[in-house]
């Protein structure tokens, strides 16, 4: 074994705080979700509301799991949207989060 001084610990400690801090940040930074890059660099494309699968909706901003599977078990249960305003009627699915998704759906 080697022995360290006081000082050389404390350094040694500092380093690695340093290092893991450093790393925490980088994942932070890093946390890039693919499907929402994959929305935001292809803004001409549109989901169609009545056919798309639930990993389809996820896609969307603000849609996660359970709501994309709500969508896709309203419309197994009262069959194809006829407006893009009907979806809307899911249970969950706000005003708000309406208006940040209708320009990437389409019927």
């Amino acid at each position: 074994m080697f022995y360290l001084t006081p000082q050389e610990r404390k350094f040694i400690a500092i380093i690695m705080i340093v290092f893991i801090a450093g790393a925490g940040v980088q994942l932070l930074l890093r946390r890039d979700v693919a499907p929402v890059r994959w929305i935001k660099s292809v803004r001409t494309f549109k989901i169609h509301i009545n056919t798309a699968r639930a990993d389809q909706f996820q896609m969307l901003p603000g849609i996660g799991a359970k709501m994309a599977q709500r969508i896709v078990d309203y419309r197994h249960a009262n069959g194809p949207f006829k407006t893009l305003k009907n979806l809307q009627d899911v249970d969950g699915l706000t005003a708000k989060r309406f208006e940040h998704i209708k320009e990437f759906i389409e019927l």
